[in-house]
């Protein structure tokens, strides 16, 4: 049971990973991307997804009770939201990493995913960290001043 564990982990983590970065590319977010050409993402990604797939179903019979080896509801929907979870990280860091150049002359803060088109995942962050790290007093005044402007 714990190789079916880990087996699905893998396969959900991959799968998301894969399926993260075909979004991007239909998003047009090329900050979170890998590779710079979407056509190759695309290919890349739908073969691997299947890839991991065939071999998740072929290596062990997966077509199990709970009782009898496989894993109950409460377990997979961990294992697939922690899988969900790391393959999101997972792709933030790798493709900052991969982007780092990316966006160095000028990011716009505050705007949102959008800012993904032309930097990194942590130099978008990093921008609007600044921004609002600037602009706190002034943009939580009226929350603590007693006024309603």
């Amino acid at each position: 049971m714990f190789t079916f564990a880990i087996d699905y982990f893998l396969l959900v983590f991959v799968s998301g990973i894969c399926t993260i970065q075909i979004a991007c590319t239909f998003s047009r977010l090329t900050g979170l991307l890998f590779m710079k050409s979407a056509a190759a993402t695309r290919l890349l990604g739908a073969s691997i997804i299947v890839t991991a797939f065939v071999w998740f179903f072929s290596v062990a019979d997966r077509n199990l009770n709970d009782y009898e080896g496989g894993l109950d509801s409460n377990e997979q929907g961990l294992l697939f939201f922690f899988a969900i979870v790391a393959a999101g990280a997972f792709t933030f860091l790798s493709s900052s990493i991969v982007n780092r150049r990316m966006g160095e002359q000028s990011t716009n803060p505050g705007t949102g995913l959008g800012a993904l088109e032309e930097s990194s995942y942590f130099r978008a962050v990093r921008t609007n960290i600044d921004l609002w790290r600037k602009n706190w007093r002034t943009q939580t005044r009226r929350y603590f001043s007693g006024s309603m402007d």
